[in-house]
Formats: structure tokens, sequence, C-alpha cells
């Protein structure tokens, strides 16, 4: 993947053209409607090109995305890890999402003065009230990170669907 990434072309691009290019993909996707796109969400190039081109049921980072024509929305009750809900809601409402694995940003996360950087805490309170929050709404979807502290890694395929009600 490393050597991939050091020969690969690079382009340079406005946010403009790069919300333009995600639009493009979503409104030209095969299979089901994915009305939420974006970008790889990290920073490394050769991890990029560890997987697939594109991704149907991944994290959208919400650093920056492009959304079409959907009525899903953020909720207000989250102070943190908001985007994976968001995520979560749009593979939920509309059965996939399209995320550009190829395409990176260059953005302050985490880090950025303002924002959610506002409300997380040295301790990991609040981050740690979001992750159980995404967790009793996206059952066996949200798991921890394995090596960081307070993150969470999205697998939608092991979301347990709730059992059939009885009649």
């Amino acid at each position: 993947a490393n050597a991939a990434a050091k020969t690969a072309e690079r382009y340079h691009i406005s946010p403009v053209a790069a919300a333009r290019f995600i639009l493009a993909k979503m409104r030209g996707a095969e299979e089901g409607k994915p009305q939420l796109g974006g970008v790889y969400p990290l920073g490394n190039l050769g991890q990029c090109f560890m997987g697939r081109e594109f991704s149907r049921r991944n994290f959208i980072l919400g650093d920056f995305f492009v959304v079409d024509k959907s009525g899903c929305r953020f909720d207000e009750s989250m102070s943190l890890k908001e985007d994976y809900d968001f995520t979560c809601s749009h593979l939920q409402e509309h059965g996939s999402i399209v995320r550009i694995n190829r395409m990176l940003i260059q953005a302050k996360h985490e880090t950025n003065a303002g924002g959610a950087c506002s409300v997380r805490d040295s301790a990991g309170t609040r981050e740690e009230e979001n992750i159980t929050i995404l967790q009793a709404k996206w059952p066996g979807a949200i798991w921890r990170h394995h090596t960081r502290k307070h993150q969470v890694v999205l697998r939608w395929e092991c979301l347990k669907k709730s059992a059939p009600e009885e009649s």
C-alpha cells in the first residue's frame, strides 16, 4: 500500500470540485440511492490504498461531507461523535453511503478551536457519554477502537436487528 501511495498521481482540488465529484458518484451509484458522501477519514495516504477505492457502508467524517436529498438530520442531543450517528442514520434510511477512499482532505481535526473541540474534556468523559448513546442507538455497529482511547469504529454489517414484534 505504501508503494502504491508513493507512485500515485496527486491532484490538489478545491472543496467545491471535491464536493461535485462526490455528488456525481452518489447520483451514479448502481445500487441503492446514497444521499451521503465523503472522503477517507484519515490523512495517511498509504493506509487509504489498503482498501477499495470506494466504500458503501463505512463512516463519513463530519469535517467534509456531501448530502443530496436526505431527510436525515444530526441528533442535537449528541455533543461529540455525531458524525457517526449521522452516518448510521443514512445507512439505515438509504441503505448505503459513498466514501471516496482515495480522496483525502487537509483539515485540523480534534485540535482546532471551537466546535466539538470546545466540548471535549481531558478525561474523555464527554466522549464516553456520546459513545454510550451511539452504542445504545446502533447496537453491535459501534465498536471501541482497540488502540485509541475514547474512539470508535463503525461496523455497519454487525448492527443487531431488533426482533420482529409479535402480534
